[in-house]
């Protein structure tokens, strides 16, 4: 009886301690997401999608941890990022998104309060979905990659 009391006992701590391990990793490694990248298209809501030149000024760039954000050649915010997994961009977003797709988000400066922003990386772009779309509050912003940093 004592064997078998212990051997439930080991399993349950196994159990625990694997399910915290997984709990805990909701932080992503997306390396991918290091280097700059400039605007390349912006749509808002119902507003047809702007199209954006190479050079326009406008950048993200990223770290491993942190991001700067340019505005016509002019850094307009800073400060430390993280990239979660989270599945809820459909709910989020208003939108029918393929499984698979934009199943990360990145926050910014540990604001985990704001609206979420989902992102996917795909060919040297990275998208960004944001906002409600069916009540004209969504945002779908892309950028192409200029450089990767090492």
């Amino acid at each position: 009886m004592q064997r078998y009391t212990f051997s439930i006992l080991f399993g349950l701590i196994l159990i625990f301690f694997d399910g915290c391990t997984k709990e805990s990793s909701g932080i992503s490694n997306y390396t991918s997401i290091v280097g700059t990248w400039e605007l390349q298209q912006q749509q808002g809501g119902m507003i047809p999608a702007i199209e954006y030149s190479q050079g326009n000024g406008n950048l993200l760039k990223f770290s491993t941890s942190s991001y700067e954000k340019y505005t016509n050649n002019n850094l307009v915010r800073s400060g430390q990022y993280i990239i979660v997994e989270d599945t809820s961009v459909g709910a989020e977003v208003g939108l029918v998104i393929p499984p698979g797709q934009f199943t990360h988000r990145i926050v910014y400066d540990n604001d985990f309060t704001s609206a979420k922003t989902f992102i996917q990386i795909s060919n040297n772009k990275l998208t960004t979905l944001s906002g409600y779309f069916p009540l004209d509050g969504g945002s779908n912003v892309v950028y192409r990659k200029i450089e990767s940093i090492r």
